[in-house]
Parts: C-alpha cells; sequence; structure tokens
C-alpha cells in the first residue's frame, strides 16, 4: 500500500468515524425527547393535570349517560302549558345561564325556598317584559329527562317531566 493509498483510507476512516458520532449524538437526542414526552405523559397521568398534548382529553375519554337532564321552565296559560325560553322571555338571561343559577338555587342550603323566590321573580320579570303576551297563571320548573338516541331532535318532548317548583300569579303580586 502506498502513502496516497493510506491517506484516502485514513480520510474515509475519519469520516466514518465522524458520521458515527453525529448518528450516537441524535440517537441519544431522539432518545430523550421520548423519554422527556413520556414523563410529562405520566406525570399528568398521575396528577390529574393537563399540558397539551400531553393531556389525556377527558371529553372523549368519559362515558355519557345514555340519558339527558334538564331544568325546563314552562308558563301554565288559559290554554295550557307553554315551554318559555330564557333568552325570549326572561332577558337578559340566557337559557343555559338561567338553568345553572336555577340549578344551584336548588342544591345550595334552603333551596327549595331560594327557588320559590327565583321563580317569583322571574314571574314578575317576565309580567315586565310580556305585557302584551300570553298572561300567565303560573310558573313552572321541571327537571326533563331525555334518552339520547340516532335522531333525536332538540323539539322533541322529553320522555320524563318531574316538578321541581312552581310560583302562582297570587304568590307573585303577593311579593311572598
Amino acid at each position: 500500500m502506498t502513502w496516497g493509498a493510506r491517506q484516502s483510507g485514513g480520510h474515509f476512516a475519519q469520516v466514518i468515524e465522524m458520521e458515527s458520532n453525529k448518528n450516537c449524538v441524535g440517537w441519544r437526542l431522539a432518545n430523550l425527547a421520548i423519554l422527556g414526552f413520556l414523563a410529562v405523559a405520566c406525570i399528568d397521568t398521575l396528577t390529574g393535570l393537563e399540558h397539551w398534548p400531553f393531556g389525556s382529553y377527558p371529553m372523549y375519554s368519559l362515558l355519557y349517560s345514555e340519558q339527558r337532564s334538564w331544568l325546563r321552565l314552562y308558563g301554565l296559560t288559559d290554554r295550557g302549558e307553554v315551554l318559555l325560553r330564557g333568552e325570549r322571555d326572561f332577558a337578559p338571561f340566557d337559557e343555559a345561564r338561567l338553568v345553572m343559577a336555577l340549578e344551584r338555587l336548588q342544591s345550595a342550603d334552603g333551596g327549595k325556598q331560594k327557588l320559590d323566590e327565583a321563580l317569583r321573580n322571574l314571574m314578575r320579570l317576565y309580567d315586565r317584559r310580556q305585557a302584551r303576551g300570553l298572561p300567565l297563571r303560573a310558573l313552572r320548573l321541571y327537571a326533563v329527562r331525555w334518552v339520547l338516541r340516532p335522531g333525536l331532535e332538540s323539539f322533541q318532548p322529553p320522555q320524563e317531566r318531574i316538578l321541581v317548583a312552581q310560583a302562582t300569579r297570587d304568590d307573585a303580586e303577593a311579593g311572598r
């Protein structure tokens, strides 16, 4: 072997050694990144915290009931019961916030009395806003339930209605 061949052979050996060092560093960085992701995911799982993208995505990881329950307000008129909507009949309350507030009152200490007072106030609010509309004889709060199934529309009546609270015209006028 001549000196030139040894030189070029040595150069190739150096290049191969440098490439293997680069591969070793890349391999170590890749393993370190994978271990870091796994460590954060394990910590999130153990503590119940969520750090995107390591979270458990609870919206998709829970099993939901096949039934949906909700509180709904109905007005009793001379023609029968009518469904009342928060946005339309009790502005500035929207449906979701009104229902959440009524649920909180229901579960609070002295919930029955608080719900009765809230219904009397809502009836007075309805009367102020609906001076030209159908007068209510009573305002009723029902717990309604639907069994969820494909094709169920929001306008379909619930399968079950349970009376939770009621305020009558006399109650609202007396301010009791």
